[in-house]
């Protein structure tokens, strides 16, 4: 073998390891051993390799690289499922990759060469390739970790939500005790009261009573434990930054939704309102919730400052409204997004019982 196709070989190695580390990347962990993932890619590169011993450069692009990309989409398909992840994306991304570099590929040589017709050729059009796919890959890297980043700040919130319900839970039960404890000294007040015919007394202390059982941090106590736990960690949160909240929650005390799902939208939402909210002398924020019939709606108000900018331009209002979009566009509901009366309002809208 020539050293220019010595060559020529060496960047067919990048290349595959690329594919292996593209895959990791974008899919997912590996379901067998890691050393057998390894070993079969390193078949894909003997094999290319043999074929390109053999080979010789001919006029135009060339048949064996319309061959290996053919080889290459149905190997890496295969190669697929020995990772983790959906399907759908296993296969995407099997179909992707040898098409962007081979295609790529054909670009190059056709722009630089117009036809390759000797070996130095196809070896300066193959590096400029392997260069681009690499570049290539440091994206969907970016990209994976972007994704991976949040979905881990999306857990480390879940924990913190359910430190403060745990918190909630606990100081709730605190107050019952301590009620329960002088239960005997209340009833004989609450008796005397009543029989010396001081009726409106024995109210008000009935409503002292309640008023000590309530904790201040529980706002929302609608049954369902998931979506109250967010909903009094985003509130209290909200009223840490002395916004005036209000909110009106309607829901079941089980809705057929992942709490990761339930999560994305109200952080979201929240977080988007946070932020338009920092500049406002006298911020509101009201947040609804209804469930009826099998659809599910969740929407928010919130003034904001008057400055001239779009609701969603910045990166974080877009990229959360994007992964609000994804959320309702898996359950085949919608997100619509409005301005009126400097006022921001947004409306989700999930169908639950249709989705799959």
């Amino acid at each position: 073998m020539s050293a220019m196709k010595s060559f020529v070989v060496i960047l067919a190695a990048v290349r595959i390891c690329l594919y292996m580390r593209c895959f990791f990347t974008c899919i997912g962990k590996y379901r067998v051993s890691k050393k057998i993932v390894i070993a079969v890619f390193a078949v894909l590169w003997i094999f290319e390799g043999f074929l390109v011993g053999i080979s010789h450069i001919k006029q135009g692009i060339t048949l064996m690289d319309l061959f290996f990309l053919l080889v290459e989409i149905p190997f890496l398909s295969a190669m697929s499922f020995c990772y983790q992840g959906k399907a759908t994306r296993r296969l995407l991304m099997a179909v992707i990759l040898p098409t962007v570099y081979w295609i790529g590929k054909w670009n190059i040589e056709s722009v630089l060469f117009v036809a390759v017709t000797d070996s130095r050729q196809y070896l300066i059009a193959t590096s400029i390739s392997v260069s681009l796919f690499f570049v290539f890959g440091l994206i969907l890297e970016k990209a994976g970790k972007s994704r991976q980043e949040r979905e881990r700040e999306l857990l480390e919130q879940e924990v913190r939500i359910y430190e403060n319900q745990f918190a909630i839970i606990r100081q709730s039960q605190h107050n019952i005790r301590a009620l329960k404890h002088d239960m005997k000294h209340h009833i004989k007040m609450l008796t005397d009261m009543v029989s010396e015919g001081e009726n409106e007394a024995a109210l008000k202390y009935l409503v002292s009573m309640g008023a000590f059982m309530e904790n201040s941090e529980e706002h929302v106590v609608t049954g369902n434990e998931k979506i109250d736990s967010i909903l009094n960690y985003m509130i209290s949160k909200a009223k840490g930054s002395s916004i005036d909240i209000s909110w009106k929650i309607q829901i079941p005390e089980h809705l057929d939704i992942p709490v990761f799902d339930i999560n994305v939208i109200l952080s979201n939402l929240f977080e988007n309102a946070l932020n338009a909210l920092a500049d406002v002398i006298e911020p509101t924020f009201h947040i609804m919730m209804k469930y009826d019939r099998g659809i599910l709606c969740i929407s928010t108000q919130n003034n904001c400052s008057g400055k001239k900018r779009t609701f969603g331009a910045s990166e974080g209002h877009g990229f959360g409204l994007k992964n609000i979009r994804r959320i309702a566009e898996k359950y085949h509901g919608s997100l619509t997004v409005t301005e009126r009366d400097g006022d921001f309002q947004i409306s989700v809208l999930l169908f639950l019982e249709d989705a799959e």
